[in-house]
């Protein structure tokens, strides 16, 4: 479930970087099945420590929950800070997972998406900053690097019963 998560997050972002570039209202089918994926990841994530599990999951389900406010019970004129916000927690959640990635394997795409891509994108659209220019270059190295990432992810051996230690 995991890994099928990471696919649909490389999925939702192919998605969401070919179709802003284009203006195309449908980009936000992208970000949907990009968040998706991440809740799938994060409710099947095994880690040692349960601390980290929590921690993106709960990023993750805030972020569901500003969305669903922001989307039927905010004001209107706060509406879309709201769901900006509720995205950017599910990135974190994101983030996280990346930086798990990272620190376990050391797979340095993990650190550039949990140290620079994610929190970049994050906090230059929610601090109303967003360009479509720049959107559409860090949507596409977003992708790039997640894409990178979770074929490394997919080519690792998977751990059976009794396996782990």
């Amino acid at each position: 479930a995991y890994r099928t998560g990471l696919i649909l997050q490389v999925l939702g972002l192919a998605v969401v970087s070919a179709l802003y570039p284009l203006e195309s209202p449908f980009y936000t089918a992208g970000i949907m099945l990009f968040e998706l994926g991440v809740l799938l990841s994060a409710v099947s994530l095994l880690v040692r420590m349960r601390q980290v599990k929590r921690t993106v999951l709960g990023l993750v389900l805030t972020g569901f929950t500003m969305q669903g406010v922001g989307y039927f019970a905010a004001p209107e004129q706060y509406a879309g800070t709201f769901l900006l916000a509720g995205i950017g927690f599910v990135c974190a959640g994101a983030a996280g997972m990346a930086g798990k990635e990272a620190y376990c394997f050391g797979y340095w795409e993990g650190w550039l998406l949990a140290m620079l891509g994610f929190p970049l994108m994050v906090f230059t659209n929610l601090f109303g900053k967003e360009h479509r220019i720049f959107n559409s270059f860090g949507f596409a190295a977003l992708f790039l690097l997640l894409f990178s990432l979770t074929g490394r992810k997919l080519r690792q051996r998977l751990w059976g019963r009794g396996q782990m230690r």
